[in-house]
């Protein structure tokens, strides 16, 4: 029986097993990302961005057509992580453009909104780049705008929709060298054929295919919190998660660290899992201190205010009073709480727990921004796959909000030290732009998996050194690794080494490292301070 239109009921349904197909295979996705570091991934962003949309779905009374598409693509904007998940939120905002003032969808109107889906998308980003998912996004919206005439069923319409999508992903490699010297399609693309092939199931009516549940619970939640009264709520967060490959983890250090940022701690370990659940307000530095220990999934997190009726007004977070105007604000995205405390130095009003490990979703941006109260406030994402998400913020602000595009730590410490109170924010936000371009960063960490990119071949748990987007140097010691970054990173001109050292590591640790760098360079003065960070051993800059 063929389908000629799609409702809201269907479209809702659609989106569902979209999210649900996604989330089965975010691991497949993450596995394509060619960088090999310990990072917040393009399935579990683009995951973690899509839930949000099911979430705020799940809350909508009426499956009115355009309400469905409204409040998919809000919840996704709002829950945006990493660059594939704005784009991914982008895409669902076109869709939802092209959809207002309809009750259904014919193929000519579902051909519409896949194109606006792409379009919205592209515009979104500077400079957009093929072989990623965009380029998906835009192949299958060409093949619907030149094919439509041609079907008379929907869902032959949207199968042969997703096989040029499937098609497109599968020529990334050629449009992208990175992508064919590591021999993977593009994660993003992949991505986004995860959530077309379950939309177009859920719209055949088919079953999805279902990954292997974790043996510690087949559970949904993990604990039951539904017999919580808003006056029994301290920290306003529900945070759960599994952290797999944790078989030499330590799970009462984690319990007693999740103790001193909430309440309601379970930490359950069976074999090489872990369960947790947590209330806490800075979900991020949850998962910041589990992804010291394995790989995580099944991450949720639930706001219980909002799950109860309270008011945000009501929660003592939100009712933090802002204090007297000032001219300016400052957010700065950080990984690590020893470089939270420079940021505070420097004097950044609000910290956002994250960065390569955790990406902060655009929601995270927002609820910061309206925190302060400044004329003119400030962004500094720190991580080039945040960028998108402040940007995002800044926008759908009413507050004039300015994104510094801040790539790393240094360059934001540098930023902040070149500002200046006494000249006008457009002044500002230049020089902290261009001071951007001085710094020279680099970071130590440890290779996730095997791969091979720029020429070289990485294997699993190799120390990289990395600057600039390019890993420069490749070895099995720290210390090796760490000397011959800044080698790479020294120029004639360099007057000062900064050094921030990671979770785990004491200053004491850096002594033989420092007095090797101080005794080459003695022209340099050399800084150590705790970065507290973790995954990274070092993160540098010379200036």
């Amino acid at each position: 029986m063929e389908i000629q239109k799609i409702d809201g009921t269907m479209l809702r349904k659609m989106f569902e097993f979209g999210a649900q197909n996604l989330e089965t295979y975010k691991s497949n996705v993450d596995e394509l990302n060619v960088f090999p570091v310990p990072d917040g991934d393009t399935g579990t962003n683009m995951s973690m961005t899509f839930a949000n949309s099911i979430r705020e779905l799940d809350k909508l009374k009426n499956d009115e057509l355009y309400a469905v598409s409204k409040t998919a693509s809000s919840g996704a904007l709002f829950g945006a992580r990493g660059n594939s998940g704005v784009i991914l939120s982008q895409l669902l905002r076109g869709l939802a453009k092209a959809n207002k003032g309809k009750q259904v969808l014919d193929i000519k109107a579902a051909a519409d909104g896949i194109k606006a889906a792409a379009d919205t998308a592209y515009k979104a980003v500077m400079k957009p780049t093929e072989g990623t998912i965009l380029t998906v996004a835009r192949e299958m919206a060409e093949f619907a705008q030149a094919h439509e005439a041609e079907y008379t069923d929907m869902l032959a319409f949207l199968t042969d929709v997703l096989k040029q999508g499937q098609d497109a992903l599968s020529r990334t490699p050629e449009m992208l060298p990175v992508l064919k010297e590591a021999g993977v399609v593009d994660s993003g693309g992949q991505g986004l054929i995860y959530i077309v092939e379950g939309a177009v199931k859920g719209l055949a009516g088919e079953e999805l295919e279902q990954a292997a549940k974790p043996k510690i619970s087949d559970r949904e939640r993990f604990v039951d919190d539904s017999n919580m009264k808003p006056e029994d709520i301290t920290f306003g967060y529900c945070t759960e998660f599994i952290i797999k490959h944790a078989e030499n983890a330590d799970e009462n250090a984690l319990r007693d660290y999740l103790s001193t940022i909430g309440d309601c701690v379970l930490v359950i370990k069976d074999d090489d899992l872990i369960k947790v659940h947590v209330h806490t307000d800075h979900p991020g530095q949850a998962f910041e201190k589990a992804l010291t220990m394995g790989a995580l999934t099944r991450m949720k997190v639930d706001n219980m205010r909002e799950m109860l009726g309270v008011s945000d007004d009501d929660s003592e977070e939100e009712a933090e009073p802002a204090g007297d105007p000032v001219p300016y604000g400052f957010v700065a995205v950080s990984p690590g709480d020893g470089l939270s405390e420079i940021f505070k130095e420097l004097g950044v009003t609000r910290i956002i727990s994250g960065g390569q490990t955790m990406n902060p979703s655009t929601e995270d941006f927002t609820a910061e921004i309206d925190k302060i109260n400044a004329d003119h406030i400030f962004l500094f994402p720190n991580n080039g796959n945040i960028i998108l998400a402040a940007n995002q913020a800044a926008t759908m602000s009413e507050k004039d909000v300015r994104v510094i595009p801040s790539k790393t730590i240094p360059q934001c410490i540098t930023a902040m030290l070149s500002f200046d109170p006494d000249v006008d924010c457009e002044a500002n936000e230049k020089a902290m732009t261009d001071v951007l371009g001085t710094v020279k960063t680099g970071e130590v960490t440890y290779a996730v998996r095997d791969t091979k990119i720029d020429g070289q071949v990485i294997n699993k748990g190799d120390i990289m050194g990395i600057s600039g987007g390019k890993i420069q140097t490749v070895g099995k010691d720290v210390s090796d690794v760490t000397a011959k970054l800044i080698d790479s990173l020294m120029e004639p001109e360099s007057e000062l080494i900064s050094i921030y050292y990671g979770n785990g590591l004491k200053e004491e640790d850096t002594t033989d490292l420092v007095d090797a760098i101080e005794e080459k360079y003695e022209d340099c003065d050399v800084e150590v301070s705790e970065g507290a960070q973790p995954l990274y051993y070092y993160i540098l800059s010379v200036e």
